[in-house]
């Protein structure tokens, strides 16, 4: 059960492909009994290839992290809502996902772009979420998932959340969070937040995760070494994860730097992903994550290079190839 507020389910498929920002790989649409593979497309509706569907389940595939919630799977439900999260965490998702941004007045909340158009109800063209306070933004109607570049339909009876308020409803399902900082507070000035300083946007984040009492199944994700530095130095017993973006980009990180800056996982974008630098990323102990494939050849080819988790839009479907527990009938 979802709760009191009843989500609506939305139907359809979008035809623009996703976004790099997105985390790479749209969902794969089929052309059912042609055996041609068929085109690409960010919908909210999951169709397997020919090729992928040939994959059978595997019990020593990577763990599930559900990207943004449950956003896919044709539910279309709010990304990063509590809604979305506990749907997930009752389907069998390992660990859950939620974007971080923070309010003009310094508000940690749930939301991946910078502006609050494409997720809410909200009229005013490229709003900023840092244009509104806390009680502004969390007064709007949240849109269903459509892609991660158009909107969906608005669902009135789900409103976007605060950190707090969402880690509230979901600590109840005792499952594991990776909370991504998709804002830089180093960049805040230029964002429209003059005088707030990066160590008070950290502090207050730290402060949310501690009050929520979930702080020791939460893992903060961030794009820069200066970010995880800086939010180490004021939560220091929370897990990090480097998020790594390999498109063009020219080099990852050394295993030394994200060490020295606390980090212990890479959570990098699965198309830069090889079993050569898992290996090597393995032998420094870190762990390797990526996101955000979307279909079962892409996943068995980061089983095969030995990633330890995999985040996507497709928990059903992941959990169908890689079931939690594992029938005693399932295929190796």
């Amino acid at each position: 059960m979802i709760g009191a507020r009843r989500v609506t389910r939305l139907l359809g498929t979008a035809a623009l492909a996703c976004a790099a920002a997105c985390g790479g790989s749209a969902a794969p649409q089929s052309a059912a009994g042609s055996g041609i593979p068929a085109e690409r497309s960010s919908g909210a509706n999951y169709v397997e290839t020919g090729a992928a569907a040939t994959y059978r389940a595997h019990c020593d595939a990577p763990t599930l992290i559900a990207h943004r919630g449950e956003t896919g799977d044709d539910r279309n439900l709010p990304e990063n809502t509590w809604q979305a999260e506990v749907a997930a965490a009752t389907e069998g998702a390992t660990y859950l996902n939620m974007d971080v941004r923070w309010t003009s007045d310094g508000v940690p909340v749930a939301l991946h772009d910078a502006t609050v158009n494409r997720t809410t109800s909200e009229t005013r063209p490229k709003t900023p979420i840092t244009d509104l306070t806390a009680q502004q933004y969390v007064a709007l109607d949240a849109r269903g998932y459509a892609t991660d570049t158009t909107a969906g339909r608005i669902v009135p009876s789900v409103h976007p959340d605060t950190l707090a308020e969402a880690l509230a409803k979901i600590a109840p399902t005792g499952k594991p969070i990776v909370l991504q900082m998709e804002a830089d507070p180093y960049r805040a000035a230029e964002a429209g937040r003059a005088g707030v300083t990066p160590r008070q946007d950290f502090a207050k984040l730290a402060q949310v995760i501690r009050s929520s009492g979930y702080a020791s199944r939460v893992t903060v994700a961030g794009w820069s070494l200066a970010d995880l530095r800086a939010f180490h130095a004021v939560a220091p017993n929370v897990a990090l994860a480097y998020l790594f973006e390999t498109i063009g980009t020219k080099s990852f990180p050394t295993a030394q730097q994200l060490l020295a800056a606390g980090a212990h996982i890479l959570y990098v974008d699965f198309r830069g992903v090889t079993a050569p630098g898992v290996a090597s990323w393995h032998a420094a102990a870190l762990k390797v994550w990526a996101w955000t494939p979307a279909d079962r050849v892409q996943w068995q080819r980061l089983r095969t290079d030995g990633v330890d988790a995999i985040a996507t839009n497709w928990a059903t479907f992941y959990l169908r190839w890689a079931p939690v527990p594992c029938s005693a009938d399932s295929s190796e």
